[in-house]
Formats: structure tokens, C-alpha cells, sequence
């Protein structure tokens, strides 16, 4: 609420007006592609007992998550410390503000949901709606309630800083995020300078994302096709981007007073995670290549996507430096956007898209500099 009041009238009534239009325009061309398809959607009963219960409950999963590492990191922040507030007060706080926040979002999936089964003439709309909210709050809770659960330490001391303990140092990550500012984006990953903390977390995702680099780069193998492992490498690779980029010391006073100008820092937080992605993507490339020599321009096409996908939400990312999963959301729904208006106008819109990122890069420009 603070953001919006400190924003001008002028701003405030472009966003109003520019995405009140865009959602209009949008709501419009679901109704009708929803019609068309209605006939087709009401006898789909696996959709309807499968496909969107699970989806309901991921998507819950996933924002109970996100809203309860919003919440927790602003229940245990630095500027609280100094305030008697025992562990069990802070959930408490935490647990307020995630059904303060939740409770719009369950409102906005029962109204969807409930409004897409009656412009298809499902029977019962109402009843569907009602079950998925029930469906939507039930993955928002576990996924909540789990995160919750496990904090069960705090230790807001260990916060990582650009120089960190030199005793801890390991040269094979000094030898990649070294150079000046000096161990700028381990400390936007919040990691003592060199030195990586094992975590279940940590583990979980190198062995996910192995296996599915070990699994596209097999398929492509098998069948000859360079198609697979291709996609598997630009999509793996941008999710390694996205899920290690941190762009908030943009907005840190030490960093934005000191000699370094935009262009530099942005670079530095971006040259970490760039490293990962590219790490990630060298697998299945060289899959894809092996498997067909003749298609060689597919890998090749598939890494300029992903430098051009992690530049773009690099971009995004430094917008909103200080929130990486609105800058997911807005990224992810840009494209989409893009994409399905492509459908329809060609390659054209991605000069509204091109235009979008050109505009962020200068407002994300105007703060450092400005404040």
C-alpha cells in the first residue's frame, strides 16, 4: 500500500487503465474460445476428475509456498529483531498475513472457475466453483502449513555479505563469481563468499534437473531426434535462470552509492545464474547434436532463445528486484500473452514485447540511479 501511494496519479492511472483494457481483451477471447470448445469440455470427465483437481492443487502448492516465504521472511526481518516477539508469535504473524493474502486468491479461483462451467453450460457452475476453492485452499494450506513447520530456527545473523569468511572460500565458485563488484551475486544468493551450504533443497533440484538433462539427452539418443533434448535444454536452462537469479542489491544504498554504475551490477548479479544456465544446457545440446549432426541449428537456435530468454528476464527481475516471484508471474505472463497474440498477428508482437523490456530497463535504471 505504501508503493501505491507513493506512485503518481498520472502511473496509477495507466496501470488502472492499461490493464483493465488487456484484461478485458483478454476475458473476451476466453469466453469465446470456451464456447466454441464447450461441447468438447463437457464430455472430457477427465478433465474434470483429474486434470483440473490437480491443477488446483498445484497451483495452491505453489502460491501457499510463495505466500508463506513472503510472509516469513517480513515475520523474521532484521528490523523485528530488536522486538520481544517469540517464535511462535512471529508464525502467528505470518499465519495472518497468509490468509489475509490468500483469501482474495480463493475468491478469484471459485469466481473463475465458477464462471468458465457456466459459459460452457456445465451443470451445477456454483458447485464446481465452491469445490474448487476447497481444492485450491487445500494445496494453499499443506504447502503453507509445511513451510511453516519447518522454520523452526532462525539465524538472522547468517545472512551472506560480499566478502564472507575466508577460510570457507572454494576456489572452483571463486573462479566464477570473483571478478568486481567482488562476490556480488553469491551474496544476492544469499552465500557466504565461495561457499555453497548443502541443503535438501539444493540436492532436490541438482538431481531433478540432472535427471531430466540425462533423460532428454537419452531420448534424442534413442530416436535419432535432436528435437527432445533441444527443448529439455532451453526450457531446463531458463528455469536455472530464473530460480538462481536475485537482483535486490540493486536497491541497497552500499551498492547504488558506490562507483558502479547500473549496467555493471546489473551485469554481475545476471553472470552467476547466466553460468548455471549455460552449465545446465551443455548436456543436452550436445546431445541433440549428436544424435542428429544434420539439425545442428536447433541446439544452436535453442541457445540464442535461452540467452535471449534470461536477458529479457533479467530485465523483469531487476524491475522488480525486490520480489523474484512477481517477476516470475509478470515474465511468464508476458510471454504467454505474446505468444497466443502471435497466433494471430505474426512476429509483430514481439516489438510490443521488445518495447515492454526497453521500458523496465530504464525504470529499473531511473531507481538505481535515483533512488
Amino acid at each position: 500500500m505504501a508503493g501505491l501511494r507513493s506512485m503518481r496519479c498520472r502511473d496509477l492511472a495507466w496501470i488502472v487503465a492499461g490493464g483493465a483494457a488487456l484484461l478485458a481483451y483478454a476475458i473476451a477471447d476466453i469466453v469465446l474460445a470456451l464456447q466454441a470448445a464447450s461441447a468438447t469440455l463437457r464430455q472430457e470427465q477427465a478433465l474434470w476428475l483429474l486434470g483440473l483437481p490437480g491443477a488446483l492443487l498445484i497451483l495452491g502448492g505453489f502460491a501457499g509456498n510463495a505466500l508463506a516465504r513472503l510472509c516469513l521472511s517480513r515475520a523474521f526481518a532484521p528490523f523485528l529483531k530488536a522486538l520481544p516477539l517469540s517464535l511462535r508469535e512471529r508464525r502467528r504473524m505470518a499465519t495472518v498475513a497468509i490468509f489475509a493474502m490468500g483469501v482474495p486468491l480463493v475468491v478469484a479461483v471459485m469466481a473463475a472457475v465458477g464462471l468458465g462451467c457456466a459459459v460452457i453450460a456445465k451443470p451445477l457452475a456454483p458447485v464446481w466453483g465452491l469445490g474448487a476453492a476447497i481444492l485450491f485452499v487445500a494445496g494453499l494450506w499443506a504447502a503453507a502449513g509445511w513451510r511453516l513447520r519447518g522454520r523452526d530456527t532462525i539465524s538472522l545473523d547468517d545472512k551472506a555479505s560480499p566478502l564472507g569468511d575466508g577460510r570457507r572460500r572454494r576456489p572452483w565458485l571463486g573462479a566464477f563469481d570473483r571478478s568486481a563488484p567482488a562476490w556480488l551475486s553469491s551474496w544476492a544468493l544469499g552465500l557466504p563468499a565461495g561457499h555453497v551450504r548443502a541443503s535438501w533443497r539444493l540436492v532436490g533440484a541438482a538431481v531433478f534437473f540432472g535427471f531430466v538433462a540425462a533423460l532428454s539427452a537419452a531420448i534424442s539418443l534413442v530416436h535419432h531426434d535432436a528435437v527432445p533434448a533441444a527443448m529439455a535444454g532451453l526450457t531446463g536452462g531458463f528455469l536455472v535462470f530464473m530460480l538462481s537469479a536475485r537482483f535486490h542489491p540493486l536497491g541497497s544504498p552500499v551498492l547504488r552509492t558506490a562507483p558502479i554504475g547500473f549496467v555493471r551490477a546489473w551485469l554481475r548479479l545476471a553472470r552467476l545464474p547466466l553460468q548455471l544456465s549455460l552449465a545446465f544446457f551443455l548436456m543436452p545440446a550436445g546431445a541433440a547434436l549428436a544424435a542428429e549432426p544434420s539439425a545442428w541449428t536447433m541446439p544452436l537456435a535453442s541457445g540464442l532463445w535461452l540467452l535471449a530468454l534470461n536477458g529479457a528476464y533479467a530485465v523483469f527481475a531487476a524491475y522488480f528486484m525486490t520480489a523474484p516471484f512477481v517477476a516470475v508471474l509478470s515474465f511468464l505472463s508476458a510471454i504467454a500473452y505474446t505468444s497466443y497474440e502471435s497466433l494471430e498477428y505474426g512476429r509483430t508482437v514481439l516489438i510490443g514485447f521488445a518495447a515492454l523490456v526497453l521500458f523496465l530497463w530504464h525504470r529499473a535504471q531511473r531507481r538505481y540511479r535515483h533512488g
